[in-house]
């Protein structure tokens, strides 16, 4: 599947009202004032060819159905049911937000995978060895433990066991 068969040719003033500043530039504002930037862990993953976000992340009536199957590395076949219906606007380095058409599917430990769509229409962006760098600006790889954690039970409940 290419980026191009979810339908980008929406435009983005369809999704951002638009205001012009004092020295004529063209200002993007948000169509609410209650909207907020969104903080989520996110999985990057050159191999995917789309972006992939958590469905309860964004609103549940932005959401519309969608079937699309995807084969996985390891030849396993999955479907994913979900399309935001507008264009989301992802920063990965400050000042620099790319816009695009996320699918939506319930991923373990992460909020948002990002498939190569967002990386091929973030200008700038180097994928390195330790992590991504533009412009001067460096965000390291992570790893981020399991929010969920085995651990040996405490003496107190193995107790309470026998």
């Amino acid at each position: 599947m290419d980026t191009a068969s979810i339908e980008d040719e929406e435009d983005l003033e369809s999704v951002l009202e638009e205001q012009e500043g004092k020295e004529g530039e063209t200002q993007y504002i948000k169509t609410s004032i209650y909207d907020k930037p969104i903080r989520a862990v996110a999985l990057m993953d050159t191999g995917s060819c789309a972006t992939v976000l958590k469905p309860h992340v964004l609103p549940k009536e932005m959401w519309a159905p969608f079937s699309k199957k995807f084969a996985e590395a390891n030849s396993e076949v999955f479907t994913i049911n979900l399309i935001y219906k507008k264009l989301i606007g992802l920063e990965i380095f400050a000042g620099q937000t790319t816009w695009i058409r996320v699918l939506g599917s319930y991923l373990p430990d992460k909020d948002v995978m990002f498939g190569f769509d967002a990386f091929f229409r973030t200008h700038g962006l180097h994928i390195k060895p330790a992590g991504l760098s533009d412009k001067g600006q460096f965000l390291p790889f992570t790893w981020i433990q399991s929010i969920l954690e085995i651990q040996e039970a405490p003496k107190a409940y193995k107790k309470v066991q026998q």
